[in-house]
């Protein structure tokens, strides 16, 4: 029999589709920063805004499409602008943002976005010496993030009890942060062309390879990961420039970092590629600010490690992005990964929402397009975390519509987290309390006198 010369995947005619719908007359920021500038979720939209000083966020809730009001309510509570937010990705209203004013903040957004500007964050996390420019929640315990900042320190934080928890001395300026699977160990990039290992919990470095890449600009990096293969777990996705300013795509194993497994020249573009990887699929993605394409592709464990597959092209370039969350994909239109992109055109900006599908005859679900998805439940609590137990990926949960009560229930939050308004709020009374109470106990010591 005659060896075929296609690769047999499910996945190789994956096309892309944009929706009717936009989210339009946005005002995004002129601030120019590492991150992708734009993070989503199933009910909400988060975006840096031009308000003057680049410290202010526009919440759009996702159902909003159509023309912005002129009068948009914005989180104005940094007094710096801010350079990384994400999403909490065990409860989809509850935001957090790192500025250069040196803290990090929590805020709560209502379902239906705000109703007027958010002055009063849920919490401040101060500690670093200088600005932030980056924050990262765990993907498995809960309350648990990183940050890290140009005092070239990376410090974890517990927001139950809202303090630090850890913190690791960087060699110098991190261009890019992610955690793994499990949630157990952080990558970073950095301005020295390294790419480092952390063991949070220990305070270490776990491993460390040389040049990543060559070229000078900013490297990007991105784990990959599996609940049914351990193999993949270990490794990486990183992205940079070569000495010649080729942008390149390299794959890793972090337990020998000494030759990439795969190190391909991509092209001749000029800004940072930025990785994204579902462990569904076992596919990834790569847009870029300045592009107007977002070139995708697949993954496996034998040589050469990625396959390209096609891409998502426009005519007007991004100007930020994110991809959602699995669960928010729609399975009865064999939708796999759903990203938003940005794109800026004159003074007009907004928000594109694109599905990558698989092309299928039957419109029933398609189980083998879809293996269990990350849940919106965490794996471990904070506590369960700095105490050092072992990591083991995150809570699956099904992503068959109706079944066991999935895809769409979100868990309790484990722990509530008190504001610093309402727990000034608490003092103030207890103090009047006790002030009540003393007053009375000397009243009782006279009559009894």
């Amino acid at each position: 029999m005659a060896k075929s010369i296609v690769r047999d995947s499910k996945f190789r005619h994956v096309f892309s589709e944009v929706a009717k719908a936009k989210y339009e007359d946005l005002r995004p920021t002129t601030k120019a920063t590492e991150s992708s500038g734009l993070k989503a979720n199933e009910k909400l939209i988060a975006m840096g805004w031009e308000s003057g000083g680049g410290g202010s966020l526009a919440v759009i809730p996702t159902s909003k499409t159509g023309r912005l009001g002129s009068d948009v309510p914005l989180i104005t509570g940094h007094k710096g602008p801010i350079l990384d937010f994400e999403w909490n990705p065990f409860d989809d209203n509850m935001l957090l943002s790192s500025s250069e004013d040196l803290t990090v903040k929590l805020w709560n957004i209502p379902d239906a976005g705000l109703a007027g500007h958010l002055k009063e964050p849920l919490a401040t996390l101060e500690g670093h010496g200088k600005k932030v420019s980056f924050c990262h929640w765990n993907r498995c315990a809960s309350h648990i993030f990183a940050s890290t900042a140009f005092d070239l320190t990376t410090r974890i934080w517990n927001v139950a009890e809202q303090e630090e928890c850890y913190k690791i001395e960087m060699p110098d300026q991190v261009w890019s942060m992610k955690w793994n699977y499990d949630g157990s160990l952080l990558a970073t990039t950095a301005k020295d062309k390294k790419l480092r290992i952390i063991d949070p919990r220990a305070s270490k470095f776990v491993a460390e390879r040389e040049k990543v890449h060559d070229g000078s600009k900013a490297s990007k990096v991105e784990w990959l990961g599996s609940p049914d293969t351990p193999e993949r777990n270990n490794r990486l996705l990183t992205t940079g420039f070569s000495a010649q300013a080729e942008r390149q795509i390299g794959v890793w194993d972090m337990r020998n970092l000494e030759e990439p497994l795969n190190l391909m020249v991509l092209d001749q573009g000029t800004g940072p590629l930025f990785p994204y990887y579902d462990a569904g699929t076992g596919m990834s993605f790569f847009p870029a600010k300045g592009d107007a394409t977002i070139r995708y592709f697949e993954m496996e464990d034998k040589d050469p490690h990625i396959h390209f597959i096609s891409n998502f092209a426009e005519k007007t370039p991004f100007k930020a992005f994110d991809f959602l969350p699995k669960r928010a994909c729609d399975t009865t239109k064999h939708s796999i990964m759903k990203a938003m992109v940005l794109q800026e055109q004159g003074r007009a900006a907004h928000i594109l929402q694109v599905d990558f599908k698989v092309p299928r005859k039957s419109e029933a679900y398609q189980e083998d397009l879809y293996p269990d998805a990350p849940s919106q439940e965490p794996a471990q609590t904070a506590d369960q975390w700095t105490s050092g137990a072992a990591c083991t990926g995150p809570k699956l949960q099904s992503m068959e519509p109706g079944k066991d009560g999935a895809p769409r229930k979100k868990s309790e939050p484990a722990v509530a987290i008190v504001s610093m308004k309402d727990l000034k709020a608490e003092l103030a009374e207890a103090k009047e309390r006790i002030k009540a109470l003393e007053a009375e106990n000397a009243e009782l010591k006279a009559k009894l006198g």
